[in-house]
C-alpha cells in the first residue's frame, strides 16, 4: 500500500488479441487488485485530457510504481488500462511515472467508461 493510504481498486489489463481461423479473439483479461489514494480530477488536470474526455467523470490515483499501466491513446487507437472502483469502470486515459527518491508512484487520470445502453436485438428492432 503507498504512503497516500487509499481505497481497494482494481486493474483490468488486456493481453493483445489475434485473429484465429478468420476471427478475431479477444486477448486474456487480467484483474490485479491494488491500494491507492482515489481523488476527484479538477481544473488543469482536467485540460490535460483529449477534448471528448474532459466532460466525463475523472479521477485521479497514485499506484505503486513496481505496477505497469497503458494509457489510452486516441491517435494510434489504442484503448488503456481499465481501474474498476465501487463496480464502475474507469479507463487510464494519462500515466505518468513520479521518482521523487522518497515514494516513487504513478499519476493516472481515470475517466468513467460511459456504461452500455441497452440495445435492443436486431429481430427485435424489426
Amino acid at each position: 500500500m503507498s504512503m497516500f493510504g487509499g481505497v481497494k481498486l482494481i486493474q483490468v489489463t488486456h493481453a493483445p488479441g489475434d485473429w484465429k481461423s478468420g476471427e478475431w479473439v479477444e486477448g486474456e483479461k487480467t484483474e490485479t487488485p491494488f491500494y491507492s489514494s482515489w481523488q476527484p480530477a479538477r481544473g488543469k488536470t482536467l485540460e490535460l485530457l483529449p477534448v471528448g474526455k474532459r466532460s466525463r467523470e475523472a479521477y485521479r490515483c497514485f499506484p505503486p510504481i513496481g505496477m505497469c499501466f497503458t494509457s489510452a491513446d486516441d491517435e494510434k487507437q489504442v484503448s488503456g488500462d481499465i481501474v474498476i472502483w465501487e463496480g464502475k469502470e474507469y479507463e487510464v486515459s494519462a500515466a505518468a511515472k513520479w521518482n521523487n527518491g522518497l515514494n516513487p508512484h504513478w499519476e493516472l487520470i481515470c475517466t468513467r467508461i460511459p456504461p452500455k445502453e441497452n440495445m435492443p436485438e436486431d429481430d427485435e428492432a424489426e
